[in-house]
């Protein structure tokens, strides 16, 4: 202590012998000095310190900004109908359902119905008496469904098959005949061979169209 207390009293005296300009020099270099050495352990870091702060506040907001706006985004999607898509689609089918409907309606309604169409070939038949009759048979009706699914759209078809001999010129005048009539019908399959000539063989599978699954006869 008495050390420092001499110390003191030497650097006293010492400033104490200086010149007006060497004292101010001197307090003026000690100020300077000591506010150095307070910017260095007080003011700087905590200047880098409020820096720091402020870089992370503004990351802090832009972080919050964007979770704003993912909120707004997820409130609007909750606003909307989660099933209008499905709506929309479902529509779309309903209407191309009806309008398949309608136009298989019109189709049927011009078709000769499965209940006459095993007797409109043999009213055929018996306008030619050189072919003999072997077998007509009603096959089993077939459901019209929606192409690649197994969605059954209320109508059917009804096949008959019918099969007879003959020569060549009388099958060919009651193919002819079956085409002139004015009902409307659809041709399945067609097999013509000769068993021993002039005798022939055909068979043929003609359809048409019903509302219900019927068993037409035959």
């Amino acid at each position: 202590m008495e050390q420092l207390k001499q110390q003191w009293a030497e650097l006293s005296a010492k400033f104490a012998k200086l010149s007006q300009r060497e004292k101010w020099l001197t307090t003026a270099a000690g100020w300077i000095a000591v506010l150095f050495l307070l910017y260095t352990f007080a003011v700087e870091p905590a200047q880098v310190d409020h820096n720091a702060k402020t870089v992370r506040l503004a990351s802090l907001k832009g972080q919050i900004g964007q979770l704003q706006g993912d909120i707004e985004v997820i409130k609007y999607k909750l606003k909307q109908d989660p099933d209008k898509d499905v709506d929309k689609e479902y529509t779309v089918l309903l209407t191309e359902s009806q309008d398949l409907s309608l136009r298989l309606s019109n189709v049927v309604d011009s078709l000769v119905t499965p209940s006459g169409m095993a007797e409109l070939l043999e009213q055929v038949l018996e306008k030619t008496h050189q072919l003999k009759l072997v077998s007509l048979t009603s096959l089993p009706s077939e459901p019209i469904t929606r192409d690649g699914s197994d969605e059954d759209i209320g109508y059917y078809i009804h096949p008959v098959k019918i099969e007879l001999t003959g020569n060549y010129f009388d099958i060919l005048e009651y193919l002819a005949e079956l085409e002139q009539m004015k009902v409307k019908y659809y041709w399945r399959s067609f097999n013509y061979q000769v068993i021993e000539y002039p005798q022939a063989q055909l068979q043929l599978v003609v359809y048409t169209l019903g509302a219900k699954e019927e068993f037409i006869g035959g």
